[in-house]
């Protein structure tokens, strides 16, 4: 009888019946029985890890035969195995060369499972479901296009890997996260993000970082409450510094608009102190 196609290292039990053979009837298979297992067209017989119990469960005629088909007991996958008895009588009549059983090992099922005694997990439809830690060429980006993925367990997944030494967990971290895109614009403008500087650090902005006008229009742009541009405050500022000068000669400073080259500041100091400043302005 065939017993099935096993997995290299399974252990195989069956029973099989000795009969009388002038009645037919179960009878003691005696003589010191033994079994041995021969593979494919080969006359080497294989013995170890095969078990014969005559008489099982003291039942007359009833045997019980266990085969432990390892590769370490010399069995080997994509092969077929037969049982024979090779010594051993019945009634004193010799059934040496009796075959008891055939098997095969990983050589007649296409597709099995690697796990002993686990059927394949298929869905509804009859295909063959997916493990995903247990994806071919898992070196190969998979694209996963078809498939919805829980931002949950992304962030768990995450957190997973490092949270036994920062001490985050999924909930924080997605709070966090919430947190940080209601504060992020909802568009670019012009490819960049438009945001507002309210405090900058020292000695970080340079010449470079300027418009080429935007000087002129700090110098044009109306101070405090007054009417007076920064330009002209300047102007003024120049005109006290140069009053202040002291000495034996006469100081003038003059300053000349480069935009408006009418408009000029003549601020002096005479010998005796007396300070004098005057702005043209057309």
């Amino acid at each position: 009888m065939y017993l099935g196609d096993l997995r290299l290292g399974d252990t195989l039990d069956f029973t099989f019946t000795t009969r009388r053979f002038t009645t037919g009837a179960p009878f003691t298979l005696a003589g010191s029985p033994t079994i041995a297992a021969y593979v494919d067209d080969s006359t080497t017989e294989i013995t170890a890890g095969i078990t014969l119990s005559a008489d099982f469960d003291s039942r007359t005629g009833l045997n019980h035969v266990r085969v432990v088909a390892t590769s370490g007991n010399g069995f080997a996958t994509a092969t077929n195995v037969h049982l024979v008895i090779t010594a051993g009588t019945v009634d004193s009549v010799s059934v040496v060369g009796e075959v008891i059983g055939t098997f095969s090992i990983e050589a007649r099922s296409a597709l099995r499972s690697t796990v002993a005694g686990r059927p394949l997990d298929v869905s509804t439809g009859g295909e063959a479901g997916i493990d995903w830690a247990n994806i071919g060429s898992p070196t190969t980006a998979q694209t996963l296009s078809g498939t919805t993925i829980d931002p949950d367990q992304v962030v768990a997944s995450v957190v997973g890997a490092v949270g036994s030494v920062t001490g985050l967990t999924p909930a924080t971290v997605h709070a966090d996260l919430d947190d940080l895109q209601s504060r992020l614009p909802a568009a670019l403008v012009g490819g960049r993000m438009d945001s507002v500087v309210g405090a900058m650090g020292a000695g970080v902005l340079t010449a470079a970082a300027l418009a080429a006008d935007a000087i002129d229009a700090i110098l044009d742009d109306p101070i405090g409450d007054s009417t007076l541009t920064l330009r002209q405050a300047l102007r003024v500022l120049v005109a006290g510094m140069a009053g202040k000068l002291s000495g034996a000669a006469t100081a003038t400073i003059t300053i000349r608009n480069v935009a408006d080259s009418a408009d000029v500041i003549v601020a002096s100091v005479d010998a005796s102190g007396n300070r004098s400043a005057v702005v043209v302005t057309p």
